[in-house]
């Protein structure tokens, strides 16, 4: 378990059978294609087929895209209840030659393009009458209001600005008359009569005071004229909306039919990109791909069978090549694969971190979330969606994550007397048995915990390095540069709990802690220039070895966290029912109403926060803390050429057959 032994494929056929055998290999799913292992190549690909294609597809979701405004909405329920559609290829196959999709998106691009050209129009016209409304008392025509020598302006300044300068601009422009016409939102709106010699002084000093000039350009008639002619445009651009939105709704009818093609030409695009890697003769091909161990036999079992102008062999990989990561572990270990690869997939002759991760992360989860209330309602809801939606990949791996989180949550919760925010003194005598400690209360003792299960973390992490360093033949490395310092930490811990945190531990435990110490330092000492020529420089690097004890204290001191995080859930679920309690008294029952919206609010963002909270940290210590250990990362995932329907299922799918 782990990483799944890769196999390289090597398939030769005759042409007659090439097109069948990549759809039998896309409902396989079980081989990533790769380009042929052969120099000098030349590929056959008709690009043309698939871009021509791929254009195909992109009119089918715009259509579908512009569609999905105007479909029967459903409820929410039958929303959650509404599963993918049902299909067969018969009935694809159908709609392809049927279904004219040219016209159809034809259609939907024009009436897409009314609808935005109408809606634009109504809301310029809107605006235009909205720009208006403070002039609407100006008898005078907008085509006249210049003339020869005076002319007719309108001004919008901030009020403080109308109330403080105005005077002072009416002194220095005698010869203009400033008429305000309204003031509203904390603006003033002006009419300014004013000789055509005094316009760009008059305009620099209204810039000046923060006022914007208005200038209705091809108008006709008074503004109120102007004002009702748009008003009476506004029914005739609502009716022409509603026209085109109400054939949206008819042709929406046909939307369920686009989805289906549109996963019908991904699929002929996926078999065309295919094309890409075989190498063709003219009679034959050859196919190259990756495929794991239970592929193998898969293939081996049906591809034979079911064609007989073909040869298949596998390979092992050899020294210089890279092959995908494909992660197989047990079902209970196979969630914390989404911890795993979102730092980075193993390298193929690499160990898969996961199941060693497991028990740790899921331990640090519910250590930072610590509320055995929590914990259940967290299982509860991802039970429910699970269940529901049965989501697969990344998703369904986070759910299933979170609720075995929750589980042991609940547990730790229970341990800690973490329960929504309850005192321990409060629960009923038969759970008051399993508190073991109550980090609210005894703190220190709940991060010598922290430390303790850090310090076993890092240990592990190195002696998983150790390994490592065994297997690949570097014995020197494994023994002096992992195990003497896996000694070392050790053989300091009782002194660290001793000196640093203020515990206690009896003299003889003191004594000797010191002495092996010592001894196992100066074996550090010794081998740490072992690799290096000359006494002075072998000195200084066993010298300089002991630095990276700074470094393990430092990482030793991170899962202080899993203290922090614990008591801030506890913290926040007491102040919630705190402030529950003290509104619970208020009159006409509204004090319990207060205090349920108080609860179900206040414990549900706690809950949400501290989840999160939970995962980022725990995750954390993963990556940076136990990785940096032993792990490199690397390695490209495992992607096989299969189907990948997004919005229908095929039915009578049978590739045995």
């Amino acid at each position: 378990m782990g990483i799944s032994r890769m196999l390289k494929m090597q398939l030769l056929g005759h042409l007659s059978v090439k097109e069948e055998l990549k759809k039998y290999l896309r409902e396989a799913g079980v081989v990533e294609v790769t380009d042929v292992s052969i120099e000098q190549k030349e590929i056959k690909f008709d690009e043309e087929s698939v871009l021509e294609t791929e254009k195909l597809l992109e009119k089918t979701e715009a259509a579908v895209q512009f569609l999905d405004g105007y479909v029967e909405k459903l409820s929410f329920f039958e929303r959650l209840g509404r599963g993918r559609l049902l299909t067969s290829p018969e009935e694809v196959e159908r709609l392809s030659g049927e279904l004219p999709l040219e016209e159809i998106w034809g259609r939907c691009d024009d009436l897409q393009n009314k609808i935005r050209a109408y809606s634009d129009e109504l809301a310029r016209s809107r605006e235009l009458v909205r720009a208006l409304e403070p002039w609407a008392g100006v008898a005078v025509a907008l085509e006249s209001i210049a003339t020869e020598g005076y002319e007719m302006q309108f001004w919008t300044l901030p009020e403080k600005a109308a109330d403080e300068e105005l005077s002072l601009l009416k002194e220095r422009f005698p010869l203009v008359e400033f008429e305000e016409r309204a003031r509203e939102r904390s603006k003033s709106f002006l009419a300014v009569i004013l000789p055509g010699t005094e316009s760009e002084p008059l305009g620099e000093a209204l810039g000046e005071m923060g006022a914007f000039h208005s200038t209705f350009a091809n108008l006709e008639g008074t503004p109120a004229d102007v004002m009702e002619k748009e008003k009476r445009r506004w029914k005739e651009l609502a009716e022409e909306i509603e026209k085109a939105q109400s054939s949206a709704r008819e042709l929406a009818v046909v939307r369920n039919k686009l989805l289906m093609l549109a996963d019908h030409f991904g699929e002929r695009i996926g078999l065309g990109q295919v094309e890409r890697y075989l190498f063709s003769t003219d009679h034959t091909f050859l196919l190259e791909g990756w495929v794991n161990a239970a592929g193998r036999r898969r293939l081996q079992e049906h591809l034979t069978k079911r064609f007989d102008d073909i040869e298949l062999s596998f390979r092992p990989p050899t020294g210089d090549e890279n092959p995908p990561i494909d992660l197989e572990n047990r079902p209970a270990i196979r969630p914390f694969e989404f911890v795993t690869t979102l730092y980075g997939r193993p390298i193929y002759r690499e160990v898969d971190p996961t199941p060693l991760l497991a028990p740790f992360f899921i331990l640090f989860f519910a250590l930072c979330l610590s509320d055995a209330g929590y914990g259940l309602t967290l299982s509860a809801v991802s039970a429910v969606l699970l269940i529901k939606f049965k989501p697969s990949g990344g998703a369904g791996k986070m759910l299933q994550l979170l609720f075995m989180g929750g589980i042991v949550t609940a547990l730790v919760g229970l341990v800690t007397g973490g329960v929504f925010g309850i005192e321990a003194e409060s629960f009923p005598a038969f759970l008051q048995r399993f508190v073991f400690i109550n980090p609210l209360d005894e703190p220190m003792k709940m991060l010598n915990i922290a430390f303790l299960m850090g310090l076993v973390h890092l240990l592990f992490g190195i002696g998983l390095r150790m390994a490592s360093n065994f297997r690949a033949g570097f014995v020197g490395d494994a023994l002096f540069d992992d195990l003497l310092w896996i000694l070392f930490l050790a053989a300091l811990t009782p002194l660290g709990y001793s000196v640093i945190l203020g515990g206690e531990i009896s003299p003889e435990l003191s004594f000797w802690s010191k002495r092996v110490s010592l001894g196992i330092a100066a074996c550090i000492f010794l081998t740490g220039g072992r690799k290096q020529k000359g006494i002075v420089k072998k000195f200084f690097k066993g010298l300089i070895g002991f630095y990276d004890i700074v470094g393990y204290f430092g990482d030793v001191l991170s899962y202080a966290r899993l203290l922090a995080l614990g008591l801030a859930t506890s913290a926040i679920a007491f102040a919630v029912n705190g402030i529950a309690g003290m509104v619970r008294g208020l009159p006409f029952y509204t004090g319990y109403i207060a205090a349920a919206l108080i609860l179900v609010l206040g414990h549900g963002f706690n809950m949400a926060v501290n989840t999160l909270g939970a995962f980022v940290h725990s995750g954390r210590l993963q990556y940076l803390e136990f990785f940096s250990k032993f792990f490199t990362g690397g390695g490209s995932e495992f992607r096989p050429f299969k189907s990948d329907r997004r919005y229908s299922v095929m039915k009578e799918k049978n590739i045995r057959s």
